[in-house]
């Protein structure tokens, strides 16, 4: 065998990952949001919604950490909503030989609440 085929056994036996739920949301949202039962009447839900934020590591020092805040905007702006419902995250560590990357993953359904002005008779 080879040097190269070697090394390329060696990296892909090296790898590992490491996968844990941080942390199971009724109603999530990066801001202040208020809601009033006129708004959830008219709202659209999108289910299976999801958000992450990642960061990489390199010879076991983090090149920063990931952050829920981020992961839980992206989830929104990937569906163009308010608020997050039933939401769970996981926070995923993967090492590899010299590296790796920290992961925080939010899924759950997305609300876009109906506006506050006129039309809810």
């Amino acid at each position: 065998m080879n040097k190269i085929g070697l090394a390329a056994i060696l990296i892909l036996l090296s790898g590992c990952t490491s996968t844990q739920r941080i942390a199971e949301l009724g109603v999530i949202s990066p801001e202040i949001t208020a809601v009033e039962a006129r708004q959830l009447q008219k709202a659209t839900v999108v289910k299976g919604v999801s958000g992450s934020d990642s960061t990489g590591v390199f010879l076991f020092f983090p090149q920063g950490y990931p952050n829920l805040e981020y992961a839980v905007r992206r989830a929104l702006d990937s569906a163009e909503a308010d608020i997050l419902v039933n939401a769970k995250a996981e926070y995923k560590s993967s090492w590899y030989l010299l590296g790796g990357e920290n992961t925080i993953t939010v899924k759950g359904d997305a609300v876009k609440l109906a506006p506050m002005f006129g039309g809810f008779e």
